[in-house]
């Protein structure tokens, strides 16, 4: 018996046992984060991406982590009706820079290629999805664009990079309080979870 797992590695047990005024506990803090987003979504993002035809993927993957880092960074526990707002202030971040420097290429990108991929499977309007080009975005045209997908893919682990390094600054204290709220909503949904569904997990999916 366990109680529901947070992340490949750690279980809802495991993030509650820490406290967060105890410099000690936050680098396995950063660790929990990290397996969290590293191992339930970047990993399997990597392996794809050497699949040559793995671009829609790679990117579907990515586009889903974008709004989530974005959650993180601010505290957000319900993300409904917010996610364009939160996806396109994550693309504001310098990993993502000077590609996605308007307003209108990061709602572009939202609209047809976050919105096209996760809902329809296909990329909207003029958007090619594309490898090993010099730039992150190329545009074409007024309104034709060329994302490279392993550029893209780059940027979001190095995004995330930047974020782990900074909760383990004592003085991101404001980030830290963010992400507490929110790791502290996962795991009472997990643990109201394990309520009502028992937590032996051995006949279903670990990562649940």
């Amino acid at each position: 018996m366990e109680t529901l797992r947070i992340s490949p590695k750690y279980t809802s047990g495991d993030w509650t046992a820490l406290d967060k005024k105890d410099a000690a506990h936050w680098p396995k803090a950063e660790k929990i984060v990290r397996d969290r987003l590293h191992g339930r979504f970047l990993h399997f993002a990597d392996k794809c991406l050497k699949d040559e035809f793995s671009g829609f993927v790679v990117l579907s993957i990515d586009c889903l982590l974008v709004e989530t880092i974005q959650q993180f960074i601010d505290g957000v526990t319900d993300g409904h009706g917010a996610s364009a707002r939160l996806f396109k202030e994550c693309l504001k971040g310098s990993r993502f820079q000077p590609d996605f420097d308007t307003d209108k290429v990061r709602g572009d990108f939202y609209r047809d290629i976050r919105c096209g991929l996760l809902h329809q499977a296909e990329a909207k309007n003029k958007w090619l999805i594309r490898r090993k080009q010099a730039t992150l975005l190329k545009k074409v045209g007024s309104d034709g664009y060329i994302i490279d997908v392993g550029r893209f893919h780059a940027a979001i682990r190095d995004s995330l990079e930047d974020y782990l390094t900074l909760l383990c600054k004592p003085e991101s204290s404001d980030l830290r309080a963010k992400l507490w709220t929110k790791m502290d909503h996962i795991c009472n949904v997990r643990i109201a979870r394990g309520v009502l569904y028992g937590t032996d997990t051995s006949a279903a999916d670990p990562s649940a």
